[in-house]
Parts: structure tokens; sequence; C-alpha cells
């Protein structure tokens, strides 16, 4: 009975430690849309190009130097955070480019992904979206050029895994002090 008590505890703890490692699974999967759509979904629109680019735990924050802001409220340079993947719907830039960016905001911050419309700017892009919405200059300053803190995915998993084998050892040890007790009296 021991060995298959120690036998099921082994077991359950080795499914624990994979569903709590093991990486979340995604995919991105997109559907059209024209540059009029995507504007009136966003709530920024802008063109710039990228001169920063840092990834952490998954995040990518994408830092751009902001020439017309065609929607919102943008600054000169301005932050987009994104997943840092294509595969979890990250943007896919290639170089500094001049892009047309449509972003929405997430915890005050703006975030964009794959699907929701930022490419490379071409002329006949950025007189549509001016057709639309009208184009101005971006706010001086700086704005969502950090990376929101906190802990990472990575530092929880460890804790929870750490907290997982100290359970599982700890079991073992009042189950073997439980035993001892009982083979005394």
């Amino acid at each position: 009975m021991r060995r298959w008590t120690t036998g099921l505890l082994a077991a359950l703890l080795l499914v624990l430690a994979g569903w709590v490692l093991a990486p979340a699974a995604s995919a991105c999967s997109c559907t059209g849309g024209t540059a009029a759509d995507h504007a009136l979904r966003a709530d920024a629109v802008f063109a710039g190009r990228l001169v920063d680019r840092r990834v952490v735990d998954g995040t990518a924050l994408h830092v751009f130097a902001v020439d017309t802001v065609y929607a919102g409220e943008v600054s000169a340079r301005q932050g987009v955070l994104s997943p840092a993947s294509a595969a979890s719907c990250g943007l896919e830039l290639a170089g500094q480019g001049l892009f047309l960016v449509f972003a929405g905001r997430e915890d005050g911050r703006l975030a964009a992904g794959l699907c929701g419309g930022t490419t490379v700017w071409t002329p006949e892009t950025a007189a549509e979206l001016q057709v639309l919405t009208g184009a101005t200059a971006p706010a001086p300053g700086t704005a969502g050029t950090d990376l929101p803190g906190g802990l990472s995915d990575a530092a929880v998993e460890a804790a929870v895994a750490v907290l997982l084998v100290a359970a599982f050892v700890g079991g073992l040890l009042l189950r073997r002090r439980v035993s001892r007790g009982g083979d005394r009296g």
C-alpha cells in the first residue's frame, strides 16, 4: 500500500508540473479587412518609423517615431505593445520602415496585433486614411515606451513548481511520521 501511495503522489506531481510548466498553445488566424475597416475599429492610427523593439517574457514593445496621426491620441515617440511572436498574433515588422499602425487601448496603453491591420506605409493607403479620418501631427513627447512590470510568467511557473515539490516532500514526510507513530502503539 505504501508504494502504491508514493507512486500515486509521484504521478500526480508529474502531471501537475507538466500542466504548470507547459507553454501555452496559441495560433493566429486573421480575417481580411481594408484600411478603412481597421481604422474604424482602432483607438489610434498613425504612420511612424520603428526606432526600437524590446522583448520581455513574451511581450514586445515597439517604439515608433511618429510622423502623422490619423486617429486617437498619439505622441511623437509612441510605444505599442504586442505579443512577441507572430504565432501569438504579434506584430511582424521588418526593418525601420514607415508603417501604418492600427492600435487599440489595453489598460491605458496602445497595443496592436498581427490581425489589426498594421502594415507597411503606402501613399495610397495613407491617402485613403486621410480622407476617412483627417491627419494631424503627433502630440509632443513620449508615451508608452516602458514595458509593463510585474512577475514574469517564468518566475510564477518556477514558484508553483517549487511549491508542488515542497508539498510532495512534506506529504511523504508526514506519511512517514504517521506510519512510524502508528507502529509504536
